[in-house]
C-alpha cells in the first residue's frame, strides 16, 4: 500500500497534476499561554535511496544520516525567525506514544496526498481540509510542555551512474525506433505537517516536490527547510487561513 502511494504522489507531482494547493493553513499565527509558543520538532523521517540500472530502490544509510542531521541543524536555525522556541526530539529519546504517532503522522500524510492533493477526494470530507492525528496526541505536549508537534516526511531516490546510462540509452532507442518508454533518473518529494498538541489538527500542511533542495549538505538542507516551512505561522502571523 505506501509503495503504491509514493509512486502514486511522485507521478503526480512530476505530471503536475494537483488539485489543491500545496500550502494548507488552518491558523494564521502561533498562540500559546506563556511568552513564547512552543514547538517540539520529532524527528524528521528523511530517507535517501539508490536507484540502480534495473531500477531497484536501495536504502542508502549514509546519505540519510548525514541528510537527517543537516536538515534537523538548519530546521533549529529557521526557528527563529518564527518567533517560536522549538525543540528536537532525537530518535532514541522518543516514548512508545511518541513512536506511535511519528508513524501515524506518516500514514496520514500519505493519505492526505492521495485523497485531497491528488486523486479522489473522500465523500466524507469534499473539499474541506479537516485532519488530525486524534486528541490523545497531547501527550506529547503534556511529556514536552509544548503547543505544537512539527513532523517532516522526506523522500529523495538519486539514480545511480548505472541507471542514467540506461536512461539515455533507452531514450536514444527509442527516439530512433519510435518505441521507446521514459525511464526515471529519481525523484524526491515530502511534506510537513505542524500538530496542534490540544486538538490533534493539523493546522499547517506544506507539500514540495524536486529542487527543494540537496539535504546531504548544509546548504541544501538550508534551502530545504526554507522551501518545506515557507508560509509556517509565526507567533507574528504570516499565514493566510484557508
Amino acid at each position: 500500500m505506501k509503495t503504491h502511494v509514493l509512486a502514486f504522489v511522485a507521478t503526480g507531482l512530476l505530471a503536475g497534476c494537483a488539485v489543491a494547493p500545496t500550502n494548507v493553513a488552518q491558523i494564521d499565527r502561533l498562540e500559546s499561554v506563556g511568552e513564547n509558543p512552543r514547538i517540539v520538532m520529532m524527528p524528521p523521517d528523511i530517507r535517501y535511496y539508490l536507484l540502480t540500472a534495473g531500477g531497484v530502490t536501495e536504502p542508502h544509510a549514509e546519505w540519510t544520516t548525514a541528510a537527517r542531521e543537516n536538515f534537523a541543524e538548519a530546521a533549529l536555525a529557521h526557528t527563529d525567525s518564527m518567533g517560536a522556541d522549538m525543540t528536537l526530539l532525537r530518535e532514541d529519546d522518543l516514548s512508545a506514544d511518541e513512536i506511535r504517532y511519528e508513524t501515524l503522522h506518516s500514514a496520514v500524510g500519505l493519505t492526505m496526498l492521495q485523497h485531497y492533493f491528488f486523486g479522489t477526494r473522500l465523500p466524507s470530507k469534499g473539499d474541506r481540509f479537516d485532519w488530525s492525528l486524534g486528541p490523545n496526541v497531547s501527550v506529547i505536549g503534556e511529556d514536552n510542555n509544548a503547543n505544537y508537534a512539527l513532523f517532516v516526511f522526506y523522500r529523495d531516490y538519486q539514480a545511480s551512474g548505472g541507471r542514467v546510462g540506461f536512461a539515455v540509452l533507452s531514450a536514444v532507442v527509442g527516439a530512433a525506433t519510435g518505441t521507446g518508454a521514459m525511464i526515471s533518473t529519481g525523484s524526491e518529494f515530502g511534506f510537513a505537517s505542524l500538530v496542534d498538541l490540544k486538538t490533534g489538527d493539523i493546522v499547517w500542511f506544506n507539500l514540495v516536490a524536486a529542487g527543494s533542495g540537496e539535504m546531504r549538505d548544509r546548504d541544501g538542507a538550508a534551502k530545504a527547510v526554507a522551501t518545506l516551512f515557507a508560509d509556517i505561522p509565526t507567533s507574528r502571523g504570516s499565514a493566510e487561513t484557508q
